[in-house]
């Protein structure tokens, strides 16, 4: 495994054969961070955690100072005006927070939800009160909120938008941004352009760079703002090398662990973590 970089740099790995195959997954690319989906991430099933694993997971990752962040299901939503929808929104998400407080994780990655069918004033109403609720309830691991691609009426789509949500939580010190590079560009943000870029900075600024906990590097299969979130390896999508390596080195973001969602075969994504390394360097 190569010698943790000065911002660590990973990549998200299946848990598909429990966490000792995860752990080996992540190693075999050479991540030096990683993340996993707590759950079934289409389904709202959860397992029946093994202690014992769990245990040996998180002294493993501490053994090799490996930051860890979990990203909630899909199909979460914490601002649905649908009560079944919503409470199993809720569960999903406690259980997602308790597991990785007892894994030492960092924080959860999720989506803000979406207002379909509702106002947006209501909808962050309702994400905001179920976020402070599960903050309560479990300690221990930050709850990330990550902006995504834009489509339909999604809450936190640009910088801006997450900072909302996090004024809406009173600015709770464990409520944290995560900020993708595939969704910025999706969203309309053409971190290709000088202008573009200089924009994002004026906006972490405003957030708060300390509340970025972490990055996700992905290229993009579909042009600026298509609302599209489809993933590409990097350097071989429509964002490219050379803004990519601009927006990872902006000061406002140099202290967050870079984590790859990008598709590929395990050589494939070991390939890419160097790129990034190089990238970010």
């Amino acid at each position: 495994m190569p010698r943790p970089s000065r911002r660590p740099v990973g990549c998200h790995v299946f848990v598909a054969g429990g966490l000792r195959r995860a752990l080996h997954r992540a190693c075999d690319r050479g991540a030096e961070v990683l993340q996993i989906f707590p759950s079934n991430p289409r389904g709202w099933a959860v397992p029946v955690p093994d202690v014992a694993e769990e245990a040996w997971f998180r002294a493993s990752i501490e053994a090799r100072s490996m930051p860890l962040f979990l990203h909630a299901p899909y199909l979460v939503n914490i601002a649905s005006r649908d009560d079944s929808v919503l409470d199993r929104s809720r569960a999903s998400l406690e259980f997602a927070l308790a597991r990785g407080a007892r894994l030492g994780a960092r924080g959860v990655v999720v989506h803000a939800g979406s207002a379909t069918g509702d106002d947006r004033a209501s909808a962050l109403a309702r994400a905001t009160s179920t976020i402070l609720s599960l903050l309560d309830r479990v300690e221990g691991c930050d709850l990330v909120v990550e902006l995504t691609a834009g489509s339909g009426d999604l809450l936190a789509s640009t910088v801006e938008q997450v900072a909302e949500v996090i004024d809406a939580c009173d600015r709770h010190p464990r409520v944290r941004a995560c900020v993708d590079t595939c969704h910025l560009y999706a969203a309309g943000v053409d971190i290709s352009r000088p202008t573009a870029r200089r924009r994002l900075r004026d906006e972490l600024r405003a957030l708060d760079p300390s509340r970025v906990a972490v990055v996700h590097v992905n290229d993009s299969r579909d042009p600026p703002g298509s609302r599209r979130d489809r993933h590409a390896r990097v350097g071989q999508g429509t964002i490219g090398l050379e803004p990519l390596r601009a927006v990872l080195r902006i000061p406002e973001l140099r202290h967050a662990p870079l984590v790859l969602e990008t598709p590929g075969t395990a050589i494939e994504q070991r390939d890419d973590l160097v790129l990034v390394r190089e990238l970010a360097a």
